[in-house]
């Protein structure tokens, strides 16, 4: 019998499932079909199809997310790999283990007028750890073992160092189908291990750190956006030192974490002084916080520790001095194993948390005296998410919202968002990936651009019921309005704010989701225990409110902040 033609490409997904990879999305096309064959038809690997290829590709990047692995990605030849690039990039950026696979022409057919042959070859090479190129031809033995390394080569390098995207651009040519009478078969195929050793301090190297340590009274400890991890809390909760959280941080969780930043971070704060700290310490990707940002540029620390194990570090604060190579939950070990809190530690603490407080206090009462406003709907959405949930957060205002209000101590919630590149465009279908593979509740709060723009997110045939989306809906970029820049000018309704008249009732229709509608605050809370239920088909509960009381609520929120920065 025999042979199928594409025998080799068949051994691709057996070498993928060899390294246990169990998630590949794909998209449907005629080029691809080697690949479509070869992971449909394997026991072990469990596939997806989605047909607008940018929303694919965030899903599988959601999927990655959330059992952090890598996840297969594979599409036909011409754009349909370009619009794999907005999801490539936010994986690039936070760290994300994704395999690429794009089917393309054989080479001698790029540029000379041809279909859906675009120049494929490191199409993604800015955003990208590596790029390969398989062979067209398979039929020398050089040929197949050339595929079988490079296929193990990229799937390690997907998940070691900083994990990331990689890309492996495939040329096929016709036939691309078994005749009926091919079998479909897999064999174990030889599979590369890489081996990762955990990175540790020498004794002189924790001496000089430790000496430091000692040395400086104000410490203070930024973390970025990281994944939940109860070890590392749990350890940062006992130093007893100011520990910075993002809500995207998932450090919120400790007695000695600072929520508000953004809020009393202002430069209306008379007591910005008294907050500069002698040694910063730092881990993790980005963080939301401007002010922040801003704060720790203008007032900036004698000494600046960076901890991250692989890969370039930002200097995104302007002062660093010291990189140290090594997990945050080994350094912060080694730092408590130490015994070095002091006195004067623990009031640099009770200095941060007299700001937080205030924030906090301020939080209690400033709604209500507010005109219904989609700021207060987030507010009410995180203090009553349900335990063990998890919070995904579209970027412009949501993801701003959120971070100002911020989660509790208590509240057992991991927070994930696109802020490797902060776009808007692809975080309905990250939360669509998550969803596929966890149980939980996944709460996505969006706004109205976010969510259209993403709406093919839902057109698959897998919406699980734990979907529940939040969607502020004031019919424009109401960001702009927020800003002052593009606020003055005469552009800003038509050019900024671009105004759409759009609602979710329709969509909920034709993709089955339970939908509801506020408009007020008497609305919005009824509404509310029924969107929060885990019972029921996914949901969309949409927050109708006007653009300018959304701008004048958050404008005022920032200005009586400022009064109680400058009267405490």
């Amino acid at each position: 019998m025999e042979e199928y033609l594409y025998q080799p490409i068949l051994n691709i997904a057996e070498i993928c499932a060899q390294h246990h990879i169990k998630n590949v999305v794909l998209s449907p096309g005629s080029r691809v079909a080697p690949l479509t064959i070869a992971f449909t038809h394997h026991p072990k690997i469990k596939t997806f199809t989605m047909s607008d290829e940018r929303s694919a590709a965030f899903v599988a990047l959601g999927i990655a997310q959330q059992i952090n692995q890598p996840v297969v990605l594979s599409c036909t030849s011409g754009t349909a790999a370009l619009n794999y690039g907005p999801a490539i990039a936010e994986a690039f950026y936070q760290n994300i283990p994704l395999i690429v696979l794009t089917s393309d022409r054989p080479p001698e057919w790029v540029d000379q007028m041809d279909g859906q042959t675009i120049r494929q070859n490191n199409i993604f090479a800015n955003h990208i750890k590596k790029s390969f190129q398989l062979p067209v031809d398979y039929s020398h033995s050089d040929a197949k073992w050339h595929i079988n390394r490079i296929i193990n080569e990229a799937i390690n390098l997907s998940k070691n160092g900083n994990p990331g995207p990689v890309h492996i651009n495939l040329p096929f040519r016709e036939p691309f189908y078994p005749k009926a009478d091919q079998p479909i078969q897999f064999t174990p195929k030889r599979i590369i291990i890489e081996e990762k050793n955990e990175s540790i301090l020498g004794q002189k190297q924790w001496e000089i750190k430790v000496n430091l340590w000692k040395s400086c009274n104000e410490i203070l400890v930024v973390a970025g956006q990281e994944r939940k991890n109860e070890a590392l809390v749990n350890t940062l909760g006992q130093l007893n030192i100011p520990i910075v959280s993002d809500i995207i941080s998932n450090t919120f969780s400790t007695s000695n974490s600072i929520r508000h930043q953004d809020a009393f971070l202002s430069n209306s704060n008379p007591n910005l002084s008294k907050l500069q700290p002698e040694l910063l310490i730092t881990f993790g990707n980005s963080v939301i916080s401007k002010n922040l940002k801003l704060f720790l540029r203008k007032n900036p620390p004698k000494h600046h520790w960076h901890i991250q194990e692989e890969g370039s570090v930002a200097d995104t604060f302007q002062c660093l001095t010291d990189i140290i190579r090594v997990q945050p939950l080994y350094f912060f070990n080694g730092i408590l194993n130490q015994n070095l809190i002091k006195e004067s530690n623990q009031s640099f603490l009770k200095t941060w948390k007299k700001e937080d407080q205030k924030i906090k206090k301020f939080h209690q009462h400033y709604f209500q005296n507010q005109t219904f406003s989609e700021f207060e709907t987030v507010k009410s959405l995180l203090e009553n998410l349900p335990q063990n949930s998890q919070l995904h957060l579209a970027n412009s205002m949501s993801v701003r919202y959120a971070n100002f209000i911020n989660l509790k101590e208590n509240q057992q919630i991991e927070v994930f968002a696109n802020r490797g590149t902060s776009g808007i465009d692809g975080s309905s279908s990250t939360m669509i990936g998550h969803s596929l593979v966890s149980d939980k509740l996944q709460f996505l709060i969006t706004g109205d651009l976010a969510f259209f723009y993403d709406r093919n997110a839902f057109w698959n045939n897998y919406l699980k019921k734990n979907i529940r989306i939040l969607l502020l809906n004031n019919h424009g970029g109401t960001i702009f309005r927020m800003i002052e820049g593009p606020r003055r000018l005469k552009e800003l309704e038509e050019y900024f704010v671009t105004q759409q008249n759009l609602d979710a009732k329709n969509l909920a229709q034709e993709f089955h989701f339970d939908y509801s509608i506020a408009n007020s605050r008497e609305s919005f809370q009824e509404q509310l225990p029924s969107f929060l239920s885990a019972e029921g088909d996914p949901k969309i509960l949409e927050v109708q409110t006007e653009q300018t009381t959304c701008q004048e609520v958050f404008l005022n929120y920032k200005a009586e902040i400022g009064k109680i920065l400058t009267c405490s």
